[in-house]
């Protein structure tokens, strides 16, 4: 008799931040390209998961959420256990700052990437789901 993987379900928030400037806020962790992103706390929702966790991984400022963007799923083993992670992605905007890259997280870099660059980098080290999100970002803007 085959036994089915049970998943526990853990919710996160994150954002694609874009400058005045057309860059977008990208992360390095753990030798992959990243958007900021992070678990929802209890009683939470959502968007205020997803701002408290970009600024908490980047350092950044006067963040504003200007519209939902496509959820993505991904599935991981913690301590022997089966995860299922949906993010709830948000279009976000602020403006040119200096970031802070939350170290403690694993965060090595916190960059703003112009635009054109940002699809070369999750497509040569990031994850699939990341790939899919950035050109449904990309849709949105046209």
């Amino acid at each position: 008799m085959c036994k089915s993987q049970q998943y526990t379900n853990i919710d996160a928030g994150g954002g694609i931040v874009e400058n005045e400037y057309g860059e977008i806020l990208m992360i390095f962790r753990r030798d992959k390209w990243d958007f900021p992103k992070g678990k929802v706390e209890p009683g939470e929702t959502f968007e205020c998961a997803a701002l408290r966790e970009v600024e908490e991984e980047t350092g950044v400022q006067q963040l504003t959420i200007t519209e939902a963007l496509p959820d993505t799923q991904h599935t991981y083993t913690l301590d022997g256990s089966g995860i299922l992670k949906t993010t709830h992605w948000y279009r976000m905007r602020a403006p040119k700052q200096e970031l802070v890259p939350q170290t403690e997280e694993d965060i090595a870099q916190a960059l703003w990437i112009h635009k054109e660059f940002v699809g070369a980098l999750l497509t040569a080290n990031s994850f699939p789901t990341l790939v899919s999100l950035w050109k449904a970002y990309l849709q949105l803007n046209h």
